[in-house]
This record gives C-alpha cells, structure tokens and sequence, in this order.
C-alpha cells in the first residue's frame, strides 16, 4: 500500500513494519540505506554511486473488481505481470522486423528489447517504471528470465553431439587451442598491467583469470544459434567453426569448474575450497550414475519409430529446475547442472529430438524473452560517466578489446597457416568473435561475486550487441554459402556424349516419391555402354540436434564400431535405404548407386545436394515435385512443409542442369505390355533444349514412342535471333538423328499469343500420354506465353509445366520439367576470392 506523505515524514520506519514492504534492489546496492523522498522510500547504491526509487507495494492483492469500480488494474501483481509480458515479447518482436533487412542476429534484437523497458529508455521514466516494473513484477521477470537461461542452456546442450569432439580433424583441435590459448594470454597480460588501477574486487587473480577465460572461450551456443539465425549452419565455414566451438567449449566447461574454485578460495579459504570440489563430484557422480541409467532405460522403453512418452518428457523438464536447485544449493554457477543435464541426452531420436520439438517454441519464443529483460533491467547506459571510467569501465573495456583483436588475429592466422582458403579464414575469425547468451549469464554471475557493478554489467553488455550486430552482417556480406557451387564447365545432360557414364543426384524427401522417381530412370534406360552413376541423397529434417550431419553409407558399412546409421535412425531399417539396395542389386550391370543421408533444416537441404552434384561432376539433379497439402491422418497438419522451399534453392544455385519430376503415378503403374506415350513441349530456349536431349536419350528405350511438338510464333514475332538458331541447330539434329525410327514424331505449331498455346496443347490430351517432357523457363519466346503468365500458381515447374499438371487440364499423364544448367560467369580472382592460403 502506499504511505502517505505525512505518514512518511512522521513515522517512516513504524509503517514499513506494518506494511508488506518490498524493496527494489539491484546489483551493486550492496545494504543500501532507505530515505524518504515525495512519499515513497529510495535506495542508493553506494557501488555505482546511484540512487534507485524503491516502491512500498502490498506483496498480494485479491483479483480487481473492475476499471469501472475505479480499480486500477496496474495496482495488482498478476494484472501488471500480463502487462509487463505483452510489452516485453511484443518489443522484441518489433525490434526483429525493423532489423530484418540489416541482417541482424536475433539476440540483437532481443538485447534492444530488453534494453527498451530498462532504465535505458522507457525506465528513466518514473511514472513508467512504478506502474509496469514494481518490486513484485520485476522479481517474477527475474525468476523466469533466470528459468529462460536455465532451459536454454539445457536445450542446447541437448542438440550438442559430444562424439563429434572425438570425430573433430586434427586441424580443427590445433585452431581451437590456439584460438584459446592466444587470446587468454593476451586479456591476462593487459589485465595485469591494468590492475593498479581497478577496483579492490576485480584485481584479484580469480576474478581476472574469469575474465580472461570468457574472452578467450567462444561458447557453442552462441556460435550455433547466430549461425542458425544467418543461415549458414551447414556451410563449410558454419561446419568449421562449430566444430572448433565444440572443442573450445569443451575446454570451457572445465575453465569455469576451476574458476568458481579460485573464487571460493578468494572468499571463503581453503576449506571452501575442498566443499566446493566434493559438491562438484557429488553431483558429476549422481548424474553419470542415476541420471544416466534413467535416461537409457527411457530411451530402452520408446518403441523404435515412436517419440518419447509425455510424462518422461515432463519428467525430465522437472529434472532441469531439480538440477538447477542442486547446483545453487551446492553454491556452483547456475549454468552448470543445467547444461551437464543436456549433455548427458542423447542428441537427435528418439529422446533428444522429442525434447526440442516439444519443448523449444515455448523456451525460445516466451521464457527467453523474460531473459533479456532482465538483462535490460540491468543495463544503463547513463552510468557510463566519466567517474567510472578510472577504475572500472577502464580496465574492463583494455581487457575485452584485446580479447576480441587476440582472437581474431590467432584464429584467422592459425587457420591460414593450416592451408584453409583465405576468405573462409577470415569468416573463421569473425565468427569466433560472436558473443551472446552464455556471455551475458557470466556476466550477470560476475554482478553476484561482486566482480562488477552496475557499469561494468552495461560496458560489457554493450560490447556483445556491438560485435555481434557488426559481425552479423559482415559475415552475411562477406561470405555467400552458395559461391562453392558456381561452376563455369558445362555440367549437361546436353554436353555429356552419348557412350559415357551419365551423373545425376536424386533427392528424396519421403518414401513414397522413390517408386516413382527410380521407374522414371528406368524408363530413361540406362545401359552398359551409357551406365548411370546415381548420388541418391535422403533428406531428413534435422530435430534434436545442433550440427547437421551427412552420412555416407558405404563408409558407414565399412565402420568397424557400427554407430554411424543406427545412432542416426534409432536402429530401425529405413526404406529409403532398403529400396535404393533392391535398386542397385536389380539394375547392378548398368546402374551404380551411392546413398547419402543429410540432416539439415529444410531451408539449408539444398547446400549438400548442390555440393554433391558439384563434387561428383553430375550432369543433373532430380527432384520430386514438391508441394505442401493436408495429411490424410492428421486433417490439420501440412505434410512435407517447406519442402516447395528446398525445390526452390537448388533450381536457384544448382551447378548443373536440374529436373523436378511430377509424378502422377502413370508410368509405374502401366504393364509392361503397351508402349510409353511421352511428349515433348518444346517452346525454344536452353530448358527446352536439354529436355530434348534427355528425351532423346529415353528413345533408346524400345518401350516408348516419343512425340516432339514444337511452336513457333506467328511470323516470328517476339523471337530471339541467337536462341531460335540455337534450337533449329538441336531441332534439325533430333529429327535428322531420328527420321527413319517409327516409333518418334516430330510436329511444328505456329500459334499468335498463349491462349492459343494452351488450346494446341489441350488438343493433346485425346492421345492419352504417360509422360508430359518441357522446359522450365529460360529462353522461351514470350508471345508464345502471352496471357498465361498470369494464370501461373507454382514457379517450381514453370509455367507450361504448371499449366499440363493442374487437375483442370485433365490429364493423367506424370509432368518431367527441366532446366538447363545456369552458368555463372563471374567468378572473381584475388585475395577475397579465397584462392590465397599461406
């Protein structure tokens, strides 16, 4: 209740004991004394040298009766609690849409949220800091920000594969421990040459080795979640980089084990020394013995295929607050139970995968927000006054700008120095110098030891929304993940000679598209002068993990300690993999078969599929239409979301010629008895030209007859002079090649406009044919398309590809649409083209 001011003036003390009295401190007001100041009670902080306006609140109050009754809804716990959640998260929110054309991470955007509502901005006013953050409210944000980091961390840990620290290259080890050990050396040095000058607390060798160990150690979390954020996770610097994370924070772990042992020393003696380590092995014993064995026989107890049961779910989130109250009994960092809980769980299914998708919408997207403001309920940039700056924003800042330049410099010089391109080099380093939530929960540990005030918290702070809201973007301009895939040889089905072995990647995304993709490649006949070398790559969604994983499964057979695929698939037969064997055993004289498994998130699948076809030379990818429609089980749930997105970013950076395959279930239905009507649409251009030549390739096939319908514009209007000599020159060469074979018609149609395209092909449809073979795009004249554009829903096949594949068009025959390979003409030479390496 409020006090009033005569009550405040006469009897101040007698009244806080009658009232429910909570007092706002923050850290750094160290037993701050009450005064009385216009009716309510202030506080200073003697450590910061600030006074901070305190509230006298009744702790609790009954539901309000109504605006209307004349009750103030901000006077009641509960009422400003929703107030304070909507304003955080909707913040945040707008702050992410308004940084989104700069590319920024998203912990960028949720520190200025956080910031917003802090003393910062809107809490320097004081009408807004009484009504929306009182005593009450800012406790229960607190609490559940700290909750926030607790489940993060535990989350992330649980997408973190410890075995890959086994599997890392020799190469990456010796950059993450120089990347480590340079910068540490680097912070202690100019930490001890600062030290005369820093306050009594900071210049202890505990609290300077913590600072120097933070610097020095870039946290995986971090590195994952920023790179998550800007879409390079399965680049090829993305892999090295949180390959290098993995093993610097495996070091991490330990340095802060040591560290909060140097403290307990600082404080409390020796023999706080020796509990601590007891409690340190106390609680690594209960974990490796009871928590592990729990965690197996759960995961014994899941049927294969089938996620985790809920109330082992619930159980194990439970398990998080329970370990986190174990650590802070035991007096060790909060982060510490939490993060070893996580990485005790098995990543990816069953367990770990159900865990994340059942849990990290409501952790990332409701708990971490409370997170971040707390955080800008401690940050306030009007305490970085010149007074602070001698002894504590001083030192602090020398230390944390010789920590990042240090660990730029050895990271990108030590990668150099292991041959690895110059510009992935330089990327490296940048990366590595990316700050973000584990950072800032050190931080706020080191407001608890009293390491740091107030000033020092916002300094650091800062810093973090500085380098990353910088290194962001340079990252995202300096480095494009799809530049390895440009390739300026001809990769074509064109420019591949008949007698030779013909190179292809097949995507799969669901067991049932492999039926039909693998009759369509018999129907292409594949022979033992032409063999067929086929990259079948299977697309999983990557669920319960943090790095993607490829998987070679000839390498996997050939491993010796069998983890490999069974860790992957739970130990279940995959089909996919059982049909590309069958495949390979049936065709085995003219067909050889690769399978891979790539583990990614949909929108990066196309990176490994484009960096096989690059790799192997292929001369096309085929892939399965894909389009996004209501699962027949689940009427409210969309089978093969985002899919379409995936089709979308290989036809946009593939390195060869690409085809999407619609299949409509005609060629693997019909026996073998009748013959195979396929057409081919051709309306000029480079597409229609390489579908042509694959066409032509399928004639070899005595089970089929192929008829080619060309169209011409009338009077040719709209043509271009260079593609129309292109496709008479491939034309001319079909029909020359084909004449004398029965079994292949070849047809021109000249028409005006696309209204009359659409009806020469609509006439078609009474020959009844299997299989409908055009060009997706490039080089087609546009009179011939007039009028159809608009009436195009799918940019994946194009638009006569979309056209001869909707239902309205009455057709029953599958859609093959192709497009040739788009070539990339300017590749640059020089240092930041990455050819340069020491």
């Amino acid at each position: 209740m409020m006090i009033s001011e005569r009550k405040a003036k006469s009897g101040i003390k007698e009244e806080v004991g009658a009232c429910c009295c909570m007092v706002r401190v923050f850290p750094g007001s160290f037993n701050s004394p009450l005064v009385g100041d216009e009716g309510n009670f202030v506080a200073t902080a003697p450590f910061d040298n600030v006074r901070l306006p305190v509230v006298c609140r009744q702790s609790y109050k009954s539901p309000p009766f109504g605006l209307f009754r004349g009750h103030n809804p901000l006077n009641y716990p509960f009422s400003t609690f929703l107030l304070d959640a909507i304003a955080i998260i909707f913040f945040i929110k707008a702050v992410s849409f308004l940084l989104r054309p700069l590319r920024q991470p998203r912990i960028v955007s949720e520190i200025i949220g956080g910031m917003i509502i802090g003393p910062s901005l809107l809490g320097q006013n004081r009408r807004f800091n009484y009504n929306m953050f009182p005593r009450v409210a800012e406790y229960t944000v607190a609490n559940i920000g700290l909750m926030g980091f607790m489940y993060f961390l535990f989350i992330t840990g649980v997408k973190t594969d410890i075995v890959a620290i086994r599997k890392s290259p020799r190469k990456h080890m010796y950059i993450a421990t120089i990347a480590v050990i340079v910068p540490f050396v680097c912070v202690s040095i100019v930490g001890l040459a600062t030290r005369h000058s820093m306050e009594h607390v900071l210049k202890r060798i505990s609290a300077l080795g913590g600072v120097a160990s933070s610097l020095a150690i870039t946290s995986f979390p971090v590195i994952y979640t920023v790179l998550h954020d800007t879409n390079l996770l399965n680049s090829e610097v993305g892999k090295f980089a949180m390959s290098v994370a993995l093993l610097g924070d495996f070091v991490g772990i330990f340095v802060l084990v040591i560290f909060e042992a140097w403290m307990q020393w600082d404080s409390a003696g020796f023999m706080a020394l020796i509990w601590y380590f007891v409690s340190v092995f106390v609680l690594a014993a209960f974990m490796l013995t009871v928590v592990r064995r729990a965690l197996k026989w759960i995961i014994r107890k899941t049927p294969q295929g089938k996620p985790v049961d809920q109330s082992y779910i619930v159980l194990i989130l439970l398990a998080v607050m329970f370990i986190g109250f174990l650590t802070d009994m035991f007096g060790l960092a909060i982060a510490v139970g939490p993060i070893w809980l996580g990485l005790l769980i098995p990543d990816g299914p069953p367990l770990g995968a159900t865990l994340v998708a059942r849990s990290e919408t409501i952790i990332i997207e409701f708990l971490m927000p409370f997170s971040f403001a707390l955080v800008g309920l401690h940050t306030n940039v009007y305490l970085l006054t010149p007074e602070a700056w001698p002894q504590q924003l001083g030192p602090l800042c020398a230390m944390s700008i010789a920590g990042y330049v240090a660990k730029f410099v050895s990271t990108t010089g030590a990668a150099l120095l292991f041959k690895v391109p110059a510009r992935d080099s330089f990327t490296l380093g940048l990366v590595m110098n990316l700050r973000g939530q584990i950072e800032i929960l050190l931080y706020l540990h080191w407001i608890d030891k009293r390491m740091i005030g107030l000033a020092g918290f916002t300094l650091m702070v800062l810093q973090t929304l500085l380098i990353t809201g910088i290194t962001g973007p340079v990252i995202a301009i300096l480095y494009d993940p799809t530049r390895p895939y440009r390739s300026s040889n001809r990769r074509t089905i064109q420019h591949t000679p008949p007698c030779s072995e013909l190179g292809l990647v097949l995507a799969i995304s669901h067991h049932e598209t492999l039926v039909g993709l693998l009759s369509l490649l018999d129907f292409a006949y594949p022979t033992i002068s032409s063999p067929f070398a086929i990259f079948a790559v299977q697309l999983v969604e990557l669920v319960g993990r943090a790095t993607p994983i490829f998987i070679d499964h000839e390498e996997e057979e050939q491993d010796v300690e069998g983890e490999g695929d069974e860790s992957v698939t739970g130990g279940r037969d995959d089909p996919i993999q059982s049909g590309l064997r069958l495949y390979q055993e049936r065709r085995a004289e003219c067909v050889n078969v690769h399978a891979y498994t790539t583990h990614a998130p949909k929108r990066l699948m196309y990176r490994d599929i484009c960096e096989i076809a690059l790799a192997k030379q292929t001369s096309f990818i085929l892939l399965p239409y894909q389009k996004e429609r209501l699962e027949d089980a689940a009427p409210t749930e969309l089978l093969d979301s985002g899919m379409t997105m995936v089709n979308d970013d290989v036809l946009a950076h593939a390195p060869c010629s690409v085809c999407i395959y619609h299949d409509k279930g005609r060629l693997r239905n019909r026996t073998r008895k009748g013959k195979q009507r396929l057409v081919v649409l051709f309306l000029g251009g480079a597409d229609n030209r390489e579908a042509l030549n694959l066409a032509e390739r399928m004639t070899r096939n005595p089970d089929i007859t192929l008829t080619v319908i060309r169209f011409l514009s009338f009077g040719q209007e709209g043509d271009d002079e260079r593609e129309k000599k292109l496709d008479d020159g491939v034309v001319t060469w079909f029909w020359v090649k084909n004449e004398a074979n029965e079994r292949i018609a070849y047809k021109e149609v000249i028409v005006k406009n696309g209204a009359e395209t659409l009806a020469a092909i609509q006439a078609m449809n009474a020959n009844d044919f299997d299989l409908w073979i055009t060009g997706r795009r490039e080089g087609i004249n546009p009179k011939l398309l007039e009028g159809l554009t608009t009436w195009s829903e799918d940019d994946q096949l194009g638009v006569i590809g979309d056209t001869v594949s909707v239902s309205e068009f009455a057709s029953h025959g599958s859609v093959l649409v192709v497009q040739q390979q788009v070539r990339n003409h300017n590749s640059r030479v020089g240092f930041f083209s990455g050819k340069f390496s020491l």
